[in-house]
């Protein structure tokens, strides 16, 4: 009997263990988007539905007048909202339905307020209902400019509702009845929309250390062979030398690097035959550097020296296949390369990357990138230069599995985009972006990463905000900076391997030239674990026929 009763008990148990891991937790919330719409500004109901477990994606009903970007853009909410709530965002589906047809959601412009309205379901906080928000997220908690502010605003004012956040610098006038607050990140908005105060990380953490050695070892190389092929006139040497004593070697590795893209760029105008020459040997250059770089491994150490090498050598075939290539500009980037692949050989040691966790970072942040191009193009008819052909790029790279290569195009477009539109208040938004950074590549520390990539635009960053004229370029690399710290972080704290690579051992003269016959060992620890499918079909699937019914009443 008692043997019994114990069975049954440990079956109870193991039942109640089973229900609780796979029942599906359901928490909502209804945010006041604003909109503009035919008649002018709205305020637009959505319901923000959140279940447990999920699939890590984001589903969107009864929008077919929002503007392109809205589900790539809530797909962008919902990671940054498990990212801040310390979360894994493959925990989460989220399901989102636009609860009325007459106004216009610009794409990616509730994507704030819908980040917010995740991270408070996510851990238990009420919105408040008399307080409404108008923002683009961007993927390192950025909140990024909109369209029609002034009409949402009004429209919210005339629905009563007492406060509206906005992005920094879109503060309109003349509108009474209402509170206007600018916001420049999410940990802002968290805080007037919930009173949740976030905590982040304190940018002292970050080591420098491995980036200044790295940075040492390019600006060497780059001044070597300026010095070597190119000689003077380029580059004004006095300027090189007092960033070089200030240790800003990333800073003055480019100034060379301009010189010497000015030389060859000379060159080519000499003669039809010279520019054929250069562009033909850029393209031969970067094959070569292409299959030389395959054969690298790529590990937390060394993933963003590989992401700088293959923009490198992907800015040489974008310019190839541009309307008006310019052969001195591709020969510059291609006879370069040699020492960003070098580098990546000798850091490549450590964990080595998960390939299925760095394809799913690549989509999200190139799905995120075609939104945010698409917006700034359709919305405030801004164009920069030839980046349709930049997205097609980074789509196709994808297509071959180049995920690393991918990203760093999709992360230079979403870059550039956020940039553009934050243009009119970038003096504003430069303290808050670096802060950003500074942030961001404090959590990245955390995992192991050494954030050679943001380091380096970070110092760019510095260099143009010390020139008044320069803000905008300033703004761009300390907005490269957050973001790609931001996603290669990402990538080291959740998708490591098992396999990890020791550290090669290289003789003087072999650190000076390193060959691509360099071997590597890899321990002989399991690879990725294999996941179960069934699950996350499954809440994909009752995720559209939700989506389907509520859609329908």
């Amino acid at each position: 009997m008692r043997k019994a009763f114990v069975l049954a008990l440990i079956a109870t148990a193991l039942t109640l263990a089973l229900w609780q891991a796979y029942t599906v937790r359901i928490a909502s919330v209804e945010i006041n988007a604003l909109a503009v719409g035919p008649s002018g500004g709205a305020v637009l109901p959505i319901r923000v539905t959140l279940l447990t477990p999920g699939d890590g994606r984001a589903y969107v009903a009864g929008v077919p007048e929002a503007g392109q970007g809205f589900g790539p853009s809530a797909q962008i909410a919902l990671y940054v909202a498990a990212r801040y709530s310390g979360k894994p965002y493959i925990n989460y589906t989220a399901l989102l339905r636009v609860l009325a047809s007459d106004a216009q959601v610009g794409g990616p412009s509730a994507s704030g307020y819908i980040t917010v309205a995740m991270f408070a379901l996510m851990n238990g906080l009420q919105l408040r209902n008399d307080t409404a928000m108008t923002g683009i997220i961007l993927p390192d908690g950025l909140i990024g400019p909109v369209g029609g502010v002034s009409q949402k605003v009004a429209a919210a004012a005339e629905r009563g509702i007492k406060t509206v956040l906005v992005p920094i610098g879109e503060k309109p006038s003349g509108i009474r009845g209402i509170r206007v607050i600018e916001v420049g990140t999410v940990e802002e908005a968290i805080y007037y929309l919930t009173g949740y105060r976030v905590e982040t990380p304190r940018s002292s953490v970050v080591d420098d250390t491995m980036f200044r050695e790295i940075s040492k070892n390019l600006f060497d190389a780059v001044y070597r062979y300026y010095n070597q092929t190119v000689g003077r006139g380029y580059v004004d040497t006095s300027l090189i030398e007092e960033l070089k004593a200030k240790g800003d070697y990333y800073t003055a590795a480019s100034l060379i690097y301009q010189g010497i893209v000015n030389y060859y760029s000379d060159q080519a105008a000499s003669s039809r035959r010279m520019a054929r020459t250069l562009y033909d040997q850029a393209l031969q250059l970067a094959k070569e550097a292409e299959r030389e770089l395959s054969k690298i491994p790529i590990t937390i150490n060394n993933i963003d020296l590989v992401v700088a090498a293959y923009t490198r050598i992907y800015e040489v075939y974008l310019q190839a296949n541009s309307t008006s290539p310019q052969p001195g500009v591709m020969y510059a980037r291609a006879v370069t390369l040699k020492p960003w692949i070098e580098e990546a050989r000798k850091m490549a040691y450590g964990p080595a990357v998960n390939e299925s966790g760095l394809a799913e970072a690549a989509r999200m942040y190139l799905d995120y990138a075609k939104a945010m191009y698409a917006y700034l193009e359709t919305t405030y008819g801004v164009t920069i230069g030839d980046y349709s052909t930049a997205v097609q790029l980074a789509e196709d790279l994808y297509g071959k599995r180049l995920y690393l290569a991918s990203m760093a195009n999709s992360i230079e477009i979403i870059a550039e985009s956020a940039a553009a539109l934050m243009a009119s208040a970038s003096d504003k938004y430069l303290s808050i972006a670096k802060d950003r950074a500074l942030i961001n590549m404090a959590r990245a520390a955390r995992c192991g990463y050494t954030n050679t990539l943001p380091l380096s635009y970070l110092q760019f960053g510095d260099y143009y905000s010390q020139q008044p004229t320069r803000t905008q370029n300033a703004l761009t690399y300390y907005i490269m900076a957050s973001v790609y710290s931001t996603a290669m972080g990402d990538v080291a704290c959740t998708s490591k391997s098992e396999v990890v690579y020791q550290r090669p051992t290289f003789s003087a003269s072999e650190s000076k030239n390193i060959t691509a016959s360099t071997i590597y060992t890899a321990s002989t620890r399991e690879d990725v674990e294999g996941k179960s499918l069934w699950l996350p079909l499954v809440l994909a699937l009752l995720a559209a026929l939700a989506l389907v019914y509520s859609s329908r009443r």
